[in-house]
């Protein structure tokens, strides 16, 4: 297979080129910034990974990296949409630029490489796509709302294009990850500039929040377990759409599914320090 992955500096985008080449395939490794790509190349040496230039946001590189597979091989057989960014902090205090950035990465640059990809898929009526969603794409905990509008938003696209384009042989589906031991949530976007300050009207919750943040950060599983739902999925002849993945993922998406919403407010009240004093 020939398989374009997103994100490749680190996380879940570096441990799946790894584990897609040792499984023989061809990897073409996006990274934002190609003068990172030492990690990667230390990791995948020895295997058939092709670091390249892919800043998903900017659609010259999306063409580029397209055309540059498409001249080498005549097909593109795999698309896994990891890259990604997060943002916290609460809805009010989320200034307009960083909501858009937030959408701009994790929804309308997956979709424009998606429909980069798929003619070349339509005609070798083959394909699989797999998108990096989250936890956050099916349960909107507090602080995470913009963030989890971006999920929420790949996955409606996400169950839709599989619709559209299983008639064509194309393959889509979304992994769901919990807390796993990646940077995304430590970087120094990942919190609101404005976010929770010493005049916030939130600021009395911060300290319980950060609380629940580095609980579930102490918890946080080995990526690897996704690179390799990752292989798996681009190999699999007829995938679920939905896959989710961490500690405690199943069973609060469960309480999410099957809760009365007033109980589950509580809960995540009493979890987060949420109340009215």
């Amino acid at each position: 297979m020939i398989v374009l992955i997103t994100g490749c500096r680190s996380g879940f985008g570096l441990h799946a080129a790894v584990e897609v080449a040792r499984r023989g395939h061809t990897v073409y490794a996006g990274l934002r910034d190609l003068s990172t790509a030492d990690a990667l190349r230390t990791a995948t040496e020895g295997l058939d990974v092709r670091p390249v230039q892919l800043d998903v946001t900017k659609p010259e590189e999306r063409d580029s990296v397209v055309a540059e597979i498409l001249a080498e091989h005549g097909r593109i057989d795999g698309l896994v949409n990891n890259a990604g960014i997060a943002i916290g902090g609460f809805v009010e205090e989320i200034e307009e630029d960083e909501l858009r950035r937030v959408m701009e990465v994790n929804f309308f640059a997956i979709w424009a490489l998606t429909s980069a990809c798929l003619p070349a898929m339509r005609a070798q009526e083959s394909g699989a796509i797999v998108n990096i969603s989250s936890r956050s794409g099916v349960y909107a905990l507090p602080v995470l709302g913009a963030y989890a509008a971006s999920k929420w938003a790949l996955e409606a696209m996400s169950e839709s294009l599989r619709h559209e384009v299983r008639p064509f042989g194309i393959r889509v589906t979304l992994i769901e990850p919990g807390p796993y031991k990646t940077d995304i949530f430590d970087r120094p976007y990942a919190m609101g500039r404005n976010v929770g300050g010493p005049n916030s009207p939130y600021a009395q919750f911060m300290d319980k929040l950060n609380e629940t943040v580095n609980q579930s950060k102490a918890s946080a599983h080995d990526p690897r377990d996704v690179a390799r739902k990752i292989a798996d999925l681009l190999e699999a002849p007829a995938p679920a759409l939905r896959h989710p993945m961490g500690p405690g993922v199943v069973p609060s998406l469960l309480a999410r599914r099957f809760l009365p919403f007033g109980l589950l407010e509580r809960l995540i009240a009493k979890k987060t320090g949420l109340t009215r004093g």
